[in-house]
This record gives C-alpha cells, structure tokens and sequence, in this order.
C-alpha cells in the first residue's frame, strides 16, 4: 500500500469515529456497575426477566422447567480484578419446546445511534467483539433488533470452540441502507442487542443472518443451532469487554472510568439509600 493510500484509509478510519470520542456505543460494557447487588435468582415461576448488572438484561420467555443465576463475578479474560456477567442452569428444561426462549440483551436509546445514519445510503457499518466463555459449545446467535418504526433484525453467529474458556469474538453489521430502517431522534428503545441461550423452532424458522430483514417472530433467534443451555443442569455461560463501535474492525475495549459509567447508567437506574427507582435499567 501507497503512502497515499494509507493516509487515506487512517483518514477513513477517524471519519468513521473509530478513533477518538467514545466509540463504543454500549454502557457499563465491562460489567463494573451493578447497583441492584451480584446476583438475581431467575426461575420460570418467579422471575423471568430482569436487571441485575446495570444496563445488561436477561429474559426467558414461556419456560417451565428451568431456573438459574444470572450473577456479576470475579472471572475476567485479561483482568485479575475484572467483572464478567454469568448464568448458571439450575433445573433444567427437559427440551426446548417450540415457543421457548433465553437471552441477555443491552438496550440502546434511539438518540444515542443518531449517527449510523440508517434508512439511507449513509449507513454505517459497526462491529461487535466481546468475549465469552461457556460449558457448552456449539453455534450461537447474536443479533440486532431494531425497535423503531418499522422493527428490523439482523443476526449473525459465533460458535464457542472450547469448553470453559474465554474465547474473543468479532461480528461485523452492514449499515441498515432500506428507507424504513431510520431510528427516531427520541429517547425510546433503539436496537437491541441479543446474545441468545437457547431458542425453540418459533423463533429459528425465518432467515435473519444474511442482512436486514423486516422483523417477524421467526426470525428473532435465527441461527442459534445449541440449546443445551438451557436443557443441561449445572451448564454456566459468561459474556465480559462487550464493544459496538462504528467501522469493519474491532478495536481494545475503550477505556472508561467506574464513575463516569456509574453516572451514565444513573440516566436508567439509580439507587438512593436502601430503595431504588428505574427508567428501564
């Protein structure tokens, strides 16, 4: 590569926002915060969906077997004192029945995506990377879930190759270009961000993994291939340094500070003495 050419792709590179400001799009995304304690006991007759590590939610849907922990933990790829997030399978789910789901998501606000620029020919492409470690391997999907206007969902795969060890991966989303993908400039729910535990045939029975697609209830979970998650007692599965940034690579996990993500999560969630209110996590 020219001297010429390689001035002009940093240039592309600092247009696109991948260096310098704040790239990455997520809050709290290496799990230090978590106002509500370290621990949320989940059970298919008691609680199915909640926070507990801020901003990060877990959600199971029309389970009745399986109960579990989604807890913050000492256990970190590079970090001796970092934090990751963890579920653990207590009862298990004799087999994923076809209207049965588990998943953790962050959710982003509208306004904070205003510069994807999606529902034009300006849209921009961004990456996810995190790392993972499970007990289980296999394919899973990892997916974004638009809810503005016209709802889109585009997913993509990532396949843990080794049992019980932090693993890194990297997933990259073209830019939404389709005339209904726009994001409204408010301060709703702008995209989720899936990471799928298990799935039955409900949500798999519709392509979402090639691109952008019109959201329909086949396609929420599309390419989730494992369910022993959720049918395998004692199974664990962990998510640490989650980055969506703008751009075709990943870059190192930006570096924040506790209290600025502390005060920045406060937006959702604040906890005043020994009582809590919430925005939404």
């Amino acid at each position: 590569m020219t001297k010429a050419a390689e001035l002009a792709k940093m240039g592309e590179i600092i247009t696109d926002s991948q260096v310098g400001g704040r790239r990455n799009m997520f809050l709290n995304p290496d799990m230090q915060i978590a106002q509500r304690g370290t621990s949320l006991a989940i059970a298919h007759d008691g609680t199915v969906q909640g926070y507990l590590i801020d901003r990060w939610r877990i959600s199971f849907n029309a389970t009745d077997q399986i109960d579990g922990t989604y807890a913050q933990v000492n256990d970190h790829p590079l970090n001796v004192n970092g934090k990751s997030l963890k579920w653990t399978t207590g009862t298990a789910e004799s087999a994923i029945d076809s209207n049965e789901y588990g998943y953790f998501a962050q959710i982003i606000e509208a306004q904070h995506l205003q510069h994807l620029y999606y529902g034009n020919s300006n849209a921009k492409t961004i990456t996810l990377s995190f790392y993972v470690k499970s007990s289980v391997t296999g394919t899973f999907a990892v997916g974004i879930y638009k809810a503005d206007s016209t709802t889109r969902i585009f997913n993509k795969t990532y396949t843990i190759d080794s049992a019980n060890t932090w693993e890194k991966k990297t997933v990259t989303f073209i830019g939404d270009t389709d005339s209904s993908a726009t994001i409204d400039n408010n301060n709703g729910q702008g995209f989720y961000v899936n990471w799928h535990l298990f799935a039955g045939t409900d949500y798999t029975d519709t392509t979402s993994t090639s691109g952008w697609v019109n959201y329909s209830t086949g396609t929420w979970a599309n390419g989730q291939a494992t369910n022993a998650i959720g049918t395998t007692a004692s199974a664990t599965w962990q998510l640490a340094d989650c980055q969506l940034e703008v751009g075709e690579q990943a870059t190192p996990l930006e570096q924040t500070s506790f209290g600025e993500e502390l005060q920045l999560c406060k937006r959702y969630f604040q906890k005043v003495g020994h009582d809590s209110g919430s925005l939404g996590g």
